[in-house]
């Protein structure tokens, strides 16, 4: 079970990234499906055309950061919602998927991805899981707390006219939030074509709520300006050893659905009643 949960852990905790610079800058992502099968898919086709592995995950990555490129496009030019914005590119990203595939079920994993995850290798005696998990929180604490990128982000969701009067470039900042979360959305797809050894059209459906709650639940205020990805990883982890937990128990996946939905619904709850205490 620890290892099951570090993996699965491993790719809530990546896709959670992403969601969770955009709820700090104030927004939302609903794009995250689309961004998801977006890169598995195409890595997974190009590996199957004959491409090195590498050059099939670097052009993977490249389309499935369209979704985040796009997004961040429009929020940063345009007074629309982000959850309106980002839910019309997921949704236009999916059917395009769907039209480019013609209705293939999906793809077939490289087998340099599948080793990653079927106990084939070990890096200094961990597991390759293990050791991606530490990386990405590592990484992701420093881009989130320690560079000027991270701080900007912080600033904009407290305060984008404050922002702005202290001279950061907000338009650039928000379009960057969108674009890296598109491309941490991508990687997450492309870890989980190896670790199913393969793909499906809708590989990345049930990430989107699980995204959320693991990012309100670490700390992290739905309203944006607050939260840390040192607490966001913790509640992935938390998150997934609860549901595989409710897996073995035998209850449907819906559970799951409404324990997420539920913890979004409390967050939205909570924000309210603190946005009326301000």
């Amino acid at each position: 079970m620890v290892n099951s949960t570090i993996m699965l852990g491993l790719f809530l905790a990546i896709v959670a990234f992403g969601q969770g610079l955009v709820i700090l800058s104030g927004g939302i992502d609903l794009s995250v499906p689309a961004a998801i099968a977006l890169g598995a898919f195409f890595t997974g086709f190009f590996a199957n055309e004959g491409l090195p592995t590498l050059l099939a995950v670097i052009l993977g990555l490249l389309i499935s950061s369209l979704v985040g490129l796009i997004n961040g496009i429009i929020v940063c030019s345009t007074n629309f919602p982000p959850f309106i914005v980002t839910l019309a590119v997921g949704t236009i990203g999916a059917a395009l998927l769907l039209g480019v595939s013609q209705g293939q079920p999906g793809q077939n994993s490289p087998p340099e991805l599948v080793a990653l995850f079927n106990g084939e290798l070990n890096i200094l005696g961990a597991a390759p899981s293990l050791i991606m998990l530490i990386a990405v929180l590592m990484l992701g604490y420093l881009i989130q707390s320690r560079t000027t990128f991270g701080r900007s982000v912080y600033a904009i969701g407290n305060s984008m006219k404050a922002a702005r009067i202290a001279g950061i470039r907000v338009r650039l900042s928000t379009f960057l939030v969108y674009w890296v979360a598109g491309i941490a959305y991508g990687l997450a797809g492309v870890l989980l074509l190896g670790y199913g050894s393969g793909s499906d059209l809708n590989i990345g459906n049930s990430w989107l709520l699980p995204s959320i709650a693991v990012v309100v639940v670490g700390g992290s205020s739905i309203s944006g300006g607050t939260g840390n990805y040192s607490g966001t990883v913790a509640a992935a982890l938390l998150i997934t050893l609860l549901s595989i937990d409710i897996s073995a128990a035998g209850f449907p996946e819906g559970v799951k659905q409404i324990l997420y939905g539920a913890i979004v619904l409390l967050a939205l709850l909570l924000s309210k009643i603190g946005g009326g205490r301000r």
